[in-house]
């Protein structure tokens, strides 16, 4: 704008080949820029379970022969639509990731729709590995009071372990799911992989966002109002450090081996890599010089 200088003047521009920022402040820039997206995108994934929330009411308002039937008829449709809903979210929090333009609802629509299927398939997964847990839980310790052997308590720490991996594999599942055109069991197949090579950022991921649970868990036991800060944001702030912890080792190694293999033109690889044939014009931001303007020259005045 030419109100408070002129418009002659180059100003400081965003560098394009500037080194990136650390990954501790790249996170929390992404975070603020992204902040009112990732609240929509919040109160979108609890309106999508709405199902649930309806479960609850039904169970705790009513008492009739109806109210087991539909109790369980809602958690049904939630347990259904759950999937989609991991899916959708995730091809959002992708493109927030990459730092891309895009319609929120298109994209949250295009993950739901096109990924129904291999949701539902992956959500029946976690689903039978917590109702094992949570049988576990129970049984194991039970059998070690029948019959006096310990060995059982050797059984539940590994179905706990095998709990763990599967949810460090959901670290991954969705967010290949969303990156790439692979079928499911390659998916899961993946997933397990990247597992062992990133069990690091598999545990900071998994203690931050326990901080964050317990960080909601301690407020709403504290004051039962915070329990509104439910619907507007660690849903989706949990998706987004999930996915900028884990979508680069995604890239590191499956995307950008892929198009090393291929010869293909990587699609998310930086702008500054692409060929200079190919670009209608070169962003100049941070390297311009100001214009020199030369003192106006008093002209002749004609009597």
């Amino acid at each position: 704008m030419g109100l408070f200088g002129g418009y002659q003047n180059a100003g400081p521009g965003i560098n394009p080949n500037a080194p990136k920022k650390k990954p501790f402040f790249r996170f929390w820039e992404l975070l603020w820029r992204n902040f009112g997206k990732l609240i929509t995108l919040n109160l979108i994934y609890t309106a999508m379970h709405t199902p649930l929330l309806l479960s609850l009411i039904v169970l705790n308002e009513t008492n009739n022969k109806l109210t087991d039937a539909m109790t369980l008829f809602l958690i049904a449709v939630q347990f259904l639509l759950e999937g989609a809903i991991m899916a959708g979210c995730a091809r959002v929090l992708r493109l927030i990731v990459l730092d891309k333009a895009f319609f929120l609802m298109e994209e949250f629509k295009k993950g739901f729709t096109q990924n129904f299927g291999a949701g539902l398939l992956y959500w029946l997964i976690d689903g039978i590995v917590l109702a094992s847990l949570a049988a576990g839980r129970k049984a194991y310790p039970m059998r070690v009071e029948e019959t006096g052997n310990s060995a059982y308590y050797i059984l539940f720490g590994i179905s706990i372990a095998l709990s763990l991996i599967v949810l460090f594999m959901n670290y991954y599942i969705m967010a290949l799911q969303a990156a790439t055109t692979l079928k499911p069991k390659t998916v899961l197949k993946n997933a397990f992989m990247l597992v062992g090579l990133s069990l690091k950022e598999c545990l900071l991921t998994t203690v931050c966002a326990a901080l964050m649970l317990g960080l909601m868990v301690l407020l709403i036991w504290i004051n039962s109002l915070f329990m509104f800060l439910l619907a507007f944001f660690p849903a989706a702030f949990i998706g987004y450090l999930v996915m900028f912890v884990h979508y680069p080792v995604i890239q590191k190694y499956v995307i950008n081996p892929y198009y090393e293999d291929t010869g293909e033109q990587n699609p998310e690889a930086d702008d500054a890599a692409a060929d200079d044939e190919e670009r209608l014009f070169t962003d100049r931001g941070g390297s311009e010089e100001p214009v020199k303007q030369e003192s106006a020259k008093k002209g002749k005045t004609i009597s």
